[in-house]
């Protein structure tokens, strides 16, 4: 018992003090980062949300848009064929060469329609097998070529290549076909009667850069600004008043951007348009 009577203080109690303060410091700095993680997790859901929002919403845009224009050509056609029946009837053969060709137009825009549809959900599909392979340029444009020779003959145009017979790309076989068929059409959609068509392919160091050329209705400089803004789609009528949904332009970014490459168009308006993409070299 001290002296002096005042009370001693144990080095035990000391030690518990002290441990009772770390204790509590480790349990408040844990409490701070389960707070942060728990800040960081909400704003990742938050995100998440907005994301998965954005895509509801987006497919909601394309799929009314398709479900629009799926029904304007089918309407079409139908009172097209309800013309040419009376035409045939009444022994006009003018007009039955006129409507059929009608016909013909609307029938083969449905037909696009549902390609780039096929297509686009197929790019969504994540059990879809991106499979890049060996692909000879020239041989797919050429190709291309006799799948749009109806529609280029119906406006007079003319489809040209430069492109040498052995220029090779490493891309997916069905993407990089879906991406030469829209802009082809396109090209053509927007040529005057008697026009030309031109593709050319260059080979780079790290790619092949090809272009797409007509000497169309061109672009205005507004509208081209606005062509690849993301889960937007802008259409216009062609030369012959063909449809379109904008649908195509959108799926060819995807599809160019999914092999690594990147896709802009050079125009003027009454000049023509000059889509140029590119594609990683085959080596």
């Amino acid at each position: 018992m001290p002296v002096d009577g005042n009370a001693s203080i144990s080095p035990d109690s000391i030690d518990s003090s002290v441990e009772a303060l770390s204790t509590a410091s480790l349990l408040k700095q844990r409490v701070i980062e389960l707070e942060e993680i728990n800040l960081e997790l909400n704003m990742s859901a938050q995100a998440q949300a907005l994301k998965l929002t954005n895509v509801i919403e987006t497919n909601a845009k394309f799929l009314s848009i398709i479900a629009h224009d799926l029904r304007g050509p089918f309407c079409s056609v139908i009172s097209v064929l309800e013309l040419l029946k009376d035409s045939y009837y009444d022994h006009n053969l003018k007009d039955v060469k006129k409507y059929m060709g009608m016909a013909t137009n609307s029938a083969n825009g449905t037909l696009q329609l549902l390609e780039n549809l096929l297509a686009w959900a197929s790019a969504q599909n994540k059990e879809y097998t991106f499979s890049p392979a060996k692909v000879n340029v020239m041989e797919l444009v050429e190709e291309e070529f006799v799948s749009s020779t109806h529609t280029a003959t119906h406006k007079l145009i003319t489809l040209d290549h430069n492109v040498s017979s052995n220029l090779f790309v490493a891309a997916d076989i069905n993407m990089i076909k879906t991406v030469f068929r829209n802009l082809i059409n396109n090209a053509i959609k927007f040529s005057f009667i008697g026009g030309n068509i031109a593709i050319n392919a260059h080979e780079k160091k790290q790619y092949v850069e090809i272009s797409i050329q007509d000497n169309g209705i061109g672009i205005p400089q507004k509208a081209m600004q606005e062509l690849f803004v993301k889960n937007e789609l802008h259409t216009t009528r062609g030369t012959n008043n063909e449809p379109g949904t904008g649908l195509g332009l959108a799926i060819c970014k995807e599809f160019i951007e999914k092999h690594g490459g990147k896709i802009w168009i050079e125009s003027k308006a009454e000049k023509g348009s000059k889509v140029i993409f590119t594609l990683p070299h085959y080596i």
